[in-house]
């Protein structure tokens, strides 16, 4: 019996569905649960994963309530013989004065930890905390400095080779976000905002900065900027400690909201809205690149920082999309490898499945090149309260 037009085009579109979907499973790559969170020592980890060198990782993570805050906490990861991995609190905030809601961990000069705290400080308006080890694993915090008008730490710290600080806020200015700078003089930290967005020149900025060989701050805002869009921008010091902005980009789809990366030609990646973009400078003139397009299930949506492998690989997190849990998906890790003529393939390499591995992988993934793996959390998922896991995938 001849089928009709109408089977043919059903049947079609049934066999395209099943190669992309035995495509992706192809393309999973070995994921495990390095740890549960379980609220008493954290829940919901609010920052990327760090090293240091020794194969510890270091994060943070919300906590118990304190007054009416989650308080949060800055924690270690130890690995351990057999795949186990043991969990240490190194630090518990206390709210105000101290600070609360950890939402970036970075190493500075001499091994202490640095961050920036969403809340609690003098002000209770968050401001930036240094970690100091001590005797017998005790560590110990200073708020070093206490936000006053600008509130809203939105991103990681970068440390310059002077030992300075920079850092982003959304409602620094009049509102709009800001760029600041904190110097140290005597044991004394000193702000110094060096950028005040006002829409015009860019608001929003949820990403981070970072910083090139001489010195100069690159970053974007997710809206502002003459279409409304948002922008990528470079800032640079002049004498006098005053700084330069210089808009590079002016973004028409949608702006970004994750942090930058160079690669080794001094081309910046970054993620936005539904893509993963590369911007390019020739003749003075900054060029944007779409390198993928997230188009939800099967496939991520809304990326996180892309960060590069030693092989010229992309690797990044995705808050939704994939095949895992229900609509709109409970995010993927991804690959993104340069295949020559400026085409980049995207692999899948996990869907998240919420009740066993976790779900809203929201920060960028660490790369562990030597040992070809990647490292990460989720916001949630992972066990029936769902409080958010810590996983390794070898790829």
């Amino acid at each position: 019996m001849k089928s009709s037009p109408r089977i043919s085009i059903v049947l079609s579109i049934l066999a395209i569905g099943i190669a992309l979907f035995l495509a992706i499973a192809d393309a999973q790559a070995k994921e495990d649960v390095i740890y549960r969170f379980n609220f008493t020592e954290g829940s919901q980890p609010q920052s990327a994963l760090i090293s240091d060198g020794k194969g510890n990782l270091y994060g943070t993570a919300l906590g118990a309530l304190c007054g009416n805050d989650y308080c949060g906490y800055v924690y270690k990861l130890s690995p351990g013989s057999g795949g186990a991995w043991t969990q240490t609190v190194l630090y518990a905030f206390k709210g105000h004065p101290d600070g609360s809601w950890p939402v970036s961990l970075t190493f500075g000069p001499g091994g202490n930890l640095y961050g920036a705290a969403f809340r609690g400080g003098a002000n209770e308006l968050g401001g930036v905390f240094e970690l100091m080890p001590g005797a017998n694993g005790i560590w110990t915090e200073s708020m070093i400095y206490s936000y006053s008008s600008e509130g809203g730490p939105t991103s990681e710290l970068t440390f310059d080779s002077k030992g300075n600080l920079y850092g982003t806020s959304d409602d620094g200015g009049d509102g709009y976000g800001a760029v600041y700078e904190l110097t140290q003089s005597g044991g004394t930290w000193t702000e110094n905002i060096i950028l005040q967005f006002n829409d015009t020149n860019g608001y929003s900025p949820e990403g981070g900065v970072i910083l090139d060989s001489k010195g100069n701050l690159y970053g974007t805002t997710v809206a502002g900027g003459p279409s409304g869009n948002g922008i990528a921008y470079e800032l640079t010091p002049n004498a006098g400690g005053t700084w330069t902005e210089n808009i590079l980009y002016n973004f028409t789809r949608s702006g970004a909201n994750t942090a930058l990366t160079f690669d080794g030609d001094g081309n910046l990646y970054g993620g936005g809205g539904t893509n993963v973009f590369e911007l390019s400078e020739s003749g003075g003139q900054w060029n944007e690149t779409i390198l993928h397009s997230f188009a939800g299930a099967p496939d991520g949506e809304n990326p996180s920082k892309v960060v590069f492998d030693a092989n010229g690989n992309l690797y990044g997190t995705t808050q939704a999309g994939g095949n895992g849990c229900n609509a709109p998906g409970c995010g993927i890790v991804f690959e993104l490898s340069p295949q020559g003529g400026g085409v980049w393939k995207e692999t899948i390499l996990h869907q998240f499945e919420s009740a066993t591995d976790g779900s809203v992988p929201q920060v960028e993934v660490l790369v562990d090149n030597a040992a070809r793996k990647l490292y990460g959390v989720t916001r949630y998922g992972g066990g029936r309260y769902g409080y958010g896991t810590a996983f390794v995938i070898e790829h």
